[in-house]
């Protein structure tokens, strides 16, 4: 397990997750479909870095 690549991830989540909120509060529905999409992707990164185990 790669713990620096992991704990990139987990940033990129973080942030990721602030720019989500910006996004409903706006109401810009693409920004949040996308910025969805693209947080699920880290979780199942993330995952699959720490050898598959539930997170």
């Amino acid at each position: 397990m790669d713990i620096e690549f992991t704990g990139q991830l987990i940033d990129s989540m973080s942030e990721a997750v602030l720019k989500l909120e910006k996004a409903q509060k706006k109401k810009k529905k693409d920004d949040t479909v996308k910025l969805k999409t693209f947080i699920f992707d880290l979780h199942r990164q993330v995952n699959d870095s720490l050898g598959g185990q539930n997170v």
